[in-house]
């Protein structure tokens, strides 16, 4: 039997949420997220229309005639980005709603519940992280080797993509992971696997009882790695458009980006690109910035690099304490983020920013733009938690609507680092 009815639910939440949820709950502890403008204006069903110039009007000679007779428009087109969407579920005993109903243990729910919603923010929050650097292709990581048996265990190509998986994940596998994605792998009896152990230091990930070529039919190096859902499949992307979409480590081609041929103009269009992996840790960066002047043809707003801790270890060692300023940025939430300055260039490490590239993102040219104050509950009928009576368990799905936008897509740019 129940423990509890929708409606003891929709009174103890009054005493949850009399507001709303803690949004700092979202942004706390992710150095990329909390430091992203966020617009809550995205509520048009045909997408977000960005403006994208490309070009001023060219008709300009010093003869009156031919400047006259060249005369042109300016030229630009308009991305139109779509909505993305992304659920995270809580779930709780039905018996700790029964004991608060009836005056007993209270506080147990309440602090429960308050606990596992933080924790579904948590969720949503290190995902969309993970999609500010990514792309919208979803996969989030690729096999380096796998051991096929009755415990499978898989070593990721990249040790430091391991933060992006957690213990009772539930992943598919593809072979391709640009474009739109490749097709899911389907001819094992599942065609999914259950994270359950994560070894961040060595890139290990264990599935315990689960054989990969039973439950996939093949895996093999290089295969991609997704959450199930998250994949495109051949089809429409479901996450959000991340740092690698929007500037890509190579020219893009005239394959169509949110409506925009980006080959006409690819530093205007797609962000500038620079390779210094044959640069010193001390002048990577002092190059990267000329390269982005010399594309761009004006001065540098500000702005900072993202980096992968493991690089700012590189930059501290490279250079003499005294030359690196600690410093704290301030951002539009309660919170600051920590930074650092080598030369007035401002630096932030972030463990989810991709290892061995340089993600620089000038102030407010990249955004998180959500259908209002994203994200919130997704509320069944009045209530934000409901009874599954078959499971005697009290659930809540937490929504974000919204996707990551380039309002100067121009100054954005993709540095591709050193080896350590």
């Amino acid at each position: 039997m129940p423990t509890g009815t929708n409606t003891d639910f929709a009174f103890l939440q009054k005493i949850l949420y009399d507001a709303d949820v803690d949004k700092n709950a979202l942004v706390k502890d992710k150095k990329a997220l909390s430091n992203t403008p966020h617009k809550k204006n995205f509520t048009s069903a045909k997408g977000y229309e960005i403006p994208a110039p490309y070009s001023t009007p060219q008709g300009a000679s010093a003869a009156v005639a031919t400047a006259a007779s060249n005369a042109s428009s300016s030229k630009g087109q308009s991305f139109t980005v779509p909505q993305t969407n992304y659920y995270a579920q809580l779930r709780l005993e039905g018996s700790l709603v029964k004991n608060a109903a009836e005056g007993n243990a209270s506080s147990q729910f309440i602090d429960q519940v308050k606990y596992e919603t933080e924790m579904v923010e948590d969720t949503i929050g290190w995902e969309l992280e993970r999609q500010f650097f990514g792309s919208n292709t979803g996969y989030r990581a690729q096999i380096g080797s796998v051991s096929i048996g009755a415990n499978t265990t898989v070593t990721l190509k990249k040790i430091s993509d391991a933060i992006f998986f957690r213990p009772n994940m539930v992943i598919v596998l593809a072979a391709v992971g640009g474009g739109a994605g490749g097709a899911i792998r389907s001819a094992g009896t599942t065609n999914k696997a259950t994270v359950t152990a994560v070894n961040a230091k060595t890139g290990v990930l264990t599935f315990t009882g689960q054989n990969f070529t039973t439950l996939f039919g093949t895996a093999v190096a290089d295969d991609y790695i997704y959450r199930e859902g998250d994949a495109q499949n051949g089809g429409t992307a479901k996450v959000a458009a991340g740092l690698e979409d929007w500037n890509p480590s190579s020219d893009p081609s005239a394959t169509l980006f949110f409506g925009v041929d980006r080959s006409l103009s690819p530093s205007d269009l797609a962000g500038v690109r620079y390779d210094g992996t044959t640069d010193q840790m001390q002048t990577v960066f002092i190059r990267a910035l000329a390269q982005y002047q010399t594309e761009i043809g004006r001065p540098i707003k500000k702005g900072v690099f993202y980096i992968h801790p493991l690089y700012g270890a590189a930059m501290r060692t490279a250079y003499e304490a005294k030359r690196i300023v600690e410093v704290e940025l301030p951002t539009t939430y309660d919170l600051s983020v920590e930074a650092f300055k080598v030369d007035n260039i401002k630096f932030i490490e972030a463990p989810s920013c991709p290892y061995g590239v340089a993600k620089f993102v000038t102030d407010s040219a990249f955004i998180r733009a959500s259908c209002g104050d994203q994200p919130d509950w997704s509320s069944m009928g009045s209530s934000n938690f409901w009874l599954d009576p078959d499971t005697d368990t009290v659930k809540g799905m937490m929504a974000n609507y919204g996707n990551f936008c380039a309002w100067h897509v121009n100054e954005l740019m993709h540095v591709t680092l050193p080896a350590l």
